[in-house]
């Protein structure tokens, strides 16, 4: 089958040694017997095992009903699933299929069936079946579950929003859906995308429907993304994933139910640990922004319960005295204030700016220097150097608020005639201009809503060609001197007619609360003027 505009459906897939399940993934698709044309389009990903070699020989057998995308470095789940939805959308197919390279359909009717539904049916934004469960320890398939909601001869049930805060997940495996409704830049709208983004998503086009019959099969094996995390790491991501989905779409109810039962999933993963410390700290800072004090109290019984069950009275009085002690708050005198007394203090620009993570910012900022010929660059808060003094820049400037920063960083380069420090407040050069403008975990440090605006326009009118930002970008206000802010939306609101984002690289280390220190919040977003 030919790509041509007749193609009605394609079927998304990832591989990545998936060498024991490829080939019955692959041929699970291509037995599909349907009255109308659809394409494979599988992304391998740099597999360490022969997973490559088998792609390539399903490709030379069905040539015109698989396209292989062969990865030229392991991009990672999430970046590679973006290519193939890309490539999915370019196809100007109808219908989206997803299928993961472990798992497998088990109906040869299947696409036909989901299909004919939703074309039957406009109304309906997607279209999903029941299946099994294999897990690679267990002699039998296991049950999806979900037949309590079928009563006797329903041919399909309705999943809408309520159906998921009860617990039902739908199940990415036999998932078809419009294609029309799916926006690519859903991705980066999510620091977390996973298969719940795109099921949130979609309900917001549109209620979808189960077939009920069996369409496939979920692996569950030692080398799968989700089986292959731990259950603490599983825990936490699924709270956050759940926060970043209630946050963004507050408007939903049902997925503030879905966040209240996940992060409290976390908490009693956290206990299992024995961090009670911070299942203190998550149960208060879940309670206090979401105004759900029942959840404090209900959540302060069980770990104190099972503090004492662990003759761990010690730690319950210590949190108790931490509480009762706690000094006032001091009163917050602005940003520029606080920078300043931070760096009189000799004390530094903090852990983003050395370790692994300033040598990530340092990777992807000389690497883009030298592909793109940048000659100049400015800086808007260069902080103590350190982060400079990674970089490989022909031409610097450097600007930041506190004078401190600023005569550290000339003694630090007294010798380095490429590079010059000035204040921010310095009007004799605040129309100077670069090729490059940089802005590096700066912005959630800016407190005031007038002095990010200020930055923020400064930052773009200094530029001839780039602005690359690395920063948070969400709306949370959890310490005094951090404010993070969803900056896309203040660049889609006044510069996006003359800017265009034009990568978007996700942190090699994000945030780990159990490794603050050497993790961050922050991606880089880059920029370009148009032309």
């Amino acid at each position: 089958m030919a790509l041509d505009d007749k193609l009605l459906a394609v079927v998304w897939m990832l591989a990545y040694n998936h060498e024991d399940y490829i080939e019955q993934a692959v041929e699970s698709v291509m037995v599909q017997n349907t009255t109308f044309n659809y394409k494979l389009i599988i992304g391998e990903d740099y597999s360490t095992d022969t997973t490559r070699s088998i792609c390539k020989r399903l490709q030379d057998k069905y040539p015109d009903n698989i396209d292989l995308i062969l990865n030229e470095t392991n991009l990672g789940h999430e970046k590679n699933g973006q290519n193939i939805y890309n490539l999915c959308l370019a196809s100007k197919a109808k219908y989206i299929a997803m299928l993961e390279g472990d798992d497998y359909w088990t109906d040869p009717l299947k696409l036909q069936k989901q299909i004919d539904f939703l074309e039957e049916n406009s109304e309906y934004s997607m279209s999903f079946t029941r299946f099994k469960v294999k897990h690679n320890t267990l002699p039998k398939l296991s049950d999806d579950k979900y037949g309590r909601y079928f009563k006797d001869g329903d041919a399909y049930i309705l999943f809408d929003f309520d159906k998921f805060a009860k617990g039902w997940y739908g199940g990415a495996p036999t998932l078809v859906f419009r294609a029309r409704l799916f926006n690519i830049n859903l991705i980066s709208k999510y620091r977390y995308f996973r298969d719940i983004h795109l099921f949130t998503e979609l309900l917001k086009g549109g209620n979808g429907v189960c077939l009920n019959f069996y369409g496939s099969v979920y692996r569950i094996h030692d080398g799968g993304i989700h089986s292959s995390a731990k259950p603490l790491e599983r825990a936490e991501t699924a709270s956050l994933c759940y926060k970043e989905l209630y946050f963004k779409n507050i408007n939903i109810p049902q997925l503030k139910i879905k966040y209240r039962y996940f992060h409290s999933s976390y908490i009693k993963e956290l206990l299992v640990h024995k961090h009670y410390f911070t299942a203190f700290k998550q149960a208060f800072l879940f309670g206090f922004y979401m105004k759900d004090f029942d959840f404090i109290v209900s959540n302060y019984k069980r770990i104190t319960k099972q503090m004492l069950k662990g003759r761990r009275i010690w730690m319950f009085k210590k949190i108790k005295m931490a509480f009762q002690n706690k000094p006032k708050k001091k009163e917050f005198l602005g940003s520029q204030h606080y920078w300043e007394q931070r760096y009189q203090a000799n004390k530094n620009s903090g852990v983003g700016s050395y370790g692994r993570l300033a040598e990530f910012k340092a990777e992807v900022l000389n690497a883009f220097v030298q592909k793109n010929g940048i000659q100049s660059v400015i800086e808007f808060g260069c902080g103590d150097g350190h982060q400079l003094s990674l970089a490989h820049y022909p031409s610097y400037i450097g600007f930041d608020v506190s004078l401190k920063a600023l005569e550290l960083c000339k003694e630090r380069f007294k010798n380095d005639q490429t590079k010059a420090f000035y204040s921010m407040e310095d009007e004799a050069f605040v129309n100077t201009k670069a090729d490059l403008v940089l802005s590096l975990d700066v912005i959630y440090h800016l407190i005031e809503d007038a002095v990010f605006e200020n930055y923020m326009n400064r930052l773009f009118k200094s530029s001839t060609t780039y602005v690359i930002i690395y920063s948070s970008n969400y709306d949370a206000h959890e310490v005094v001197h951090v404010k993070c802010r969803t900056f896309t939306n203040w660049i889609a609101a006044h510069v996006s007619n003359e800017w265009k984002l034009l990568e978007h690289i996700r942190n090699k280390y994000p945030f780990d609360s159990n490794n603050p220190d050497h993790s961050s919040m922050a991606d880089f977003y880059i920029y370009r003027k148009k032309r």
